[in-house]
């Protein structure tokens, strides 16, 4: 997968489009997880950490075959596109959701 499907599937997971809420504490921890698979944790240490990995484990193993199959500047580009969106307003993070949508071909949802 190319990092922008992940970045969408990341936020998706973690956002209510039909209120505008985001669970911007639980993208963070999609940062932290990435940049521990980054520098060579495995899912069971991960896993371990219950503190980190608390309310993401479904995304736990899609997050760790991404960073093992991409050099870590692809991993770090992921996580500062990350960043930025928690510090974008809700209005934003919706425009952003739904040019990464059309961007990538998916039905834009609203």
């Amino acid at each position: 997968m190319n990092p922008f499907e992940v970045f969408l599937e990341i936020v998706l997971q973690f956002s209510d489009l039909r209120w505008s809420e985001f669970r911007d504490d639980l993208v963070v921890k999609c940062m932290k997880v990435l940049r521990k698979f980054r520098d060579g944790q495995t899912l069971e240490e991960v896993l371990s950490d219950k503190k980190l990995s608390s309310e993401i484990e479904s995304v736990l193993g899609f997050l760790e075959s991404f960073a093992k199959t991409n050099p870590p500047e692809v991993t770090n580009r992921l996580i500062d596109a990350l960043n930025m969106f928690t510090k974008a307003p809700a209005p934003c993070k919706v425009k952003i959701i739904a040019l990464m949508e059309t961007m990538l071909g998916r039905e834009v949802q609203r």
